[in-house]
């Protein structure tokens, strides 16, 4: 594939980008997909368009609750968040979808109460240098965020800001991985992201160069980043290169392709310079793991090195930063003195400086996702600077630079290095430059031409917003998951509880048949209403008429709800079994969070009129009021246990809901429901549950008959009943056609001397004895 390189050069040029990002029309379109939409959105651009500089606006001024990821430690420090791995506790092996992580595929996500209950409040994940984020890690994160959150929804329902550049750093793929993975995803890159195909997200493209203000150059960066750099842009870069001019005295920095050629550079350079060494080693405090050291570890020194300032000066003066090159003057055991190339006539003395290994956490009183400090590295915040590699060059600027490219070996290390420049009077070539050091991914190529077609714009902002409006009506009377909660834990209490309380199996019938009628289907008819509604997003506060069905409807399912949480109240609890208690507690505690948090958003639109921005306010509230710790009480001097009250209050200890997070198989550890019930006496009845039970496990009628050592008849018998009783649809154990062909037969049956079933089986030899049975039992 090709570009037209006049038809790519429709970029715009600032020399400021503090001031300019804030009338950037692109960036303004990024920022309020961010704020106003749920939408994934991927933020891209060439070198120097102000895709770091818009990450900090944002984190500083967005109302959601985000953290900041990227793949790798040093990445991570600079975005000035966690790597992927560590937040999420991944391991570093491939993610198969469907089985795992490759060798861990039994693992279960263990997380603390505190990380499950951040990332379930969350609404933002920013993922920085996603081009060298792989698809396998992506699917990995979102099976991760639906278990967490009990969202089945891609990402667990969480938006995206993928930020970063697919012409720079690619994907690492070892080549043991490389086969298995081909097999499942047609390239390496995030895009081809199973759960981020299903989500979907938009692209914007920022165009603004803030680096560089040569047109010439950037035509140039241009045709190089596209890969269809010929041979009249080639030669143009070529009469850069003059190795003849080049002395081993040179200072001017040199970017090169690999490590080993960086540091054998700066290690003879340094061996070259006459007077003593100066060793500076670095100090850890807390965690800080050696894949993120920022700078050396062991940082050897002399007078007259070369250097790179490897951090921002936090300090008023703004004394250098991150990128800035000069030459070592003097040095002392604490410190070291710098003159910088582009102020020749002052110098600066520098000591050790931090950085911070960052985690999240919710601060219990404001309620914000905060930034904690996990560990700090502390070093003199220099590197030498004779040569470094093109990736270590990945977001830095310069003045002037010598380009050792002719190896180049990935998609975009070519582009990444010439980009490092502002101008073209800065750059010289060491090597000259061949079709061959032009590499590009057409995967890469494809994506793009395809996102610049689809690229968003302010009618697409709108119909966003006001799809964002619509799909969060719906999530608010959405009832699905609540109900398949609540018959979970119906069918618990009927198997375990209900035997012992017999009135509970008709509350508890009376209750799922309410809850379904009244509340899902009505549900249903709102979700379905504001589907097809055009609802604007800009004049929704003043839609008065909308705001109080919306504020009506919340009242109706309140009142709806209330008898169901009386019942499940006043539902005896003890068991006297702990692997019967274990299943019915694990429910309760998920069932009770799901209703207390929906319960609480609707509460919240009796006094609030809906918009989005306060539907997420509310639903975090919720969630963290919820999950909130619980102070741990003081030790009894006693020693005996007391047993928890038979209606354990609803709204008591809130921490046991935490536990829902992990969404733990509630049906892992229980026994079989054929076991008895120790020290229970077993009321009428109770045997047609134990085969409902079991026939709901194993799924045949001979299965249940031999496990229970009861005739066939006999279960059949128990399952008409629950039939006839409508506990049981009779399509669950015969076919529409079945139940057709045997009713048609029955309407002609008319001979007393013989039986219906008898009849029946004469006239169907195909169909079991034990189908034409059950048909019997329950025909009418």
């Amino acid at each position: 594939m090709s570009y037209n390189i006049e038809e790519e050069i429709d970029y715009n040029i600032a020399a400021e980008p503090e001031a300019a990002i804030q009338i950037n029309r692109e960036l303004n379109l990024a920022r309020r997909i961010i704020e106003e939409t749920g939408t994934n959105l991927f933020l891209t651009g060439k070198a120097g368009t102000g895709k770091t500089t818009f990450l900090r606006h944002l984190s500083e001024s967005t109302p959601k609750r985000m953290v900041i990821l990227a793949p790798t430690g040093v990445a991570a420090i600079n975005a000035g968040g966690m790597t992927l791995h560590s937040f999420f506790q991944l391991p570093f092996s491939p993610f198969i979808p469907g089985k795992g992580f490759l060798g861990e595929e039994k693992r279960f996500y263990r997380m603390s109460k505190e990380k499950r209950r951040l990332i379930a409040s969350l609404d933002l994940i920013v993922i920085d240098e996603i081009s060298m984020v792989r698809p396998d890690l992506l699917d990995g994160i979102d099976d991760l965020l639906r278990r967490m959150r009990g969202n089945n929804l891609p990402f667990g329902g969480i938006q995206l800001l993928l930020i970063g550049d697919i012409r720079q750093l690619a994907p690492v793929v070892r080549d043991s991985e490389r086969q298995l993975l081909r097999d499942i995803y047609p390239s390496n890159y995030f895009f081809d992201s199973l759960a981020l195909k299903q989500s979907g997200f938009v692209t914007v493209e920022l165009r603004t160069i803030y680096r560089q203000q040569d047109p010439r150059f950037i035509s140039l960066l241009n045709a190089v980043r596209d890969g269809v750099a010929g041979r009249e842009e080639l030669n143009t870069l070529n009469h850069l290169c003059s190795p003849e001019a080049i002395s081993e005295t040179d200072n001017t920095i040199r970017l090169t392709t690999h490590n080993h050629i960086a540091d054998r550079t700066n290690t003879n350079r340094l061996a070259m310079l006459p007077g003593f060494a100066e060793t500076y080693t670095a100090s850890l405090h807390g965690k800080f793991p050696e894949s993120s050291y920022p700078a050396d570890f062991n940082l050897t020194l002399k007078e007259g090195a070369r250097v790179m300032f490897i951090k921002n000066d936090s300090g008023v003066e703004r004394r250098y930063y991150n990128g800035m090159i000069g030459t070592v003057v003097s040095l002392s055991e604490e410190s070291v003195t710098v003159r910088p190339d582009e102020a020749p006539e002052t110098t600066i003395e520098v000591g050790a400086v931090e950085w911070e290994n960052n985690g999240y956490t919710i601060d219990e009183e404001t309620k914000a996702v905060v930034q904690t400090v996990d560990g700090i590295f502390s070093q003199i915040p220099l590197r030498l600077a004779w040569a470094i590699t093109i990736h270590k060059s990945q977001g830095l600027t310069f003045d002037r630079a010598i380009i050792d490219a002719c190896k180049s070996f990935a998609p975009g290390q070519l582009y990444v290095a010439l980009s490092r420049c502002r101008s073209l009077e800065g750059l010289r070539l060491e090597s000259r430059l061949t079709p061959e050091s032009v590499i590009v991914d057409h995967t890469v190529n494809n994506f793009i031409e395809t996102s610049r077609r689809n690229a968003s714009d302010t009618d697409t902002l709108n119909r966003m917003r006001n799809s964002y409006c619509r799909t969060l009506l719906a999530e608010l009377f959405n009832f699905y998951t609540l109900g398949v909660t609540l018959r979970d834990f119906a069918r618990v209490v009927r198997e375990y509880v209900a035997p012992i309380h017999p009135y509970l199996f008709d509350r508890y019938r009376e209750a799922e048949t309410n809850f379904s009628q009244k509340i899902e289907i009505v549900g249903e008819r709102f979700i379905h209403l504001y589907a097809t509604a055009d609802i604007n997003a800009d004049t929704l506060s003043s839609n008065t008429l909308l705001l109080d069905k919306i504020s009506n409807g919340c009242r109706y399912f309140l009142d709806q709800l209330e008898p169901i949480t009386d019942l499940i109240t006043a539902t005896p609890k003890n068991l006297g079994n702990s692997a019967y208690q274990k299943r019915l507690d694990n429910l309760l505690d998920l069932l009770t969070f799901q209703l207390r948090i929906k319960q609480r958003i609707l509460q919240g639109f009796l006094t609030e009129p809906f918009s989005p921005a306060a539907y997420m306010h509310l639903k975090t509230d919720a969630i963290l009021a919820i999950t909130a710790p619980t102070p741990k009480k003081k030790k009894s001097s006693s020693r005996k246990k007391t047993s928890p009250s038979s209606s354990q209050n609803f709204d008591a200890d809130s921490s046991l809901l935490i536990n829902s997070f992990a969404f733990k198989d509630c049906g892992a550890n229980a026994v079989s429901a054929s076991q008895s019930i120790p020290k229970l006496k077993k009321p009428k009845g109770y045997s047609t549950y134990e085969t409902l039970a079991l026939y709901r496990e194993l799924g045949r009628i001979e299965a249940v008959a031999a496990k229970r050592a009861l005739t066939e008849n006999t279960i059949t018998r128990h399952l008409a009943d629950l039939i006839n009783r409508g506990e049981l649809p009779i399509t669950d154990l015969l076919s529409p056609d079945i139940l057709s062909n045997l009713t048609a037969t029955a309407r002609t049956y008319s001979n007393a001397d013989e039986s219906l079933f008898a009849f029946l089986t004469r006239h169907h030899p195909s169909l079991t004895r034990n189908q034409i049975f059950l048909f019997t039992q329950t025909y009418k």
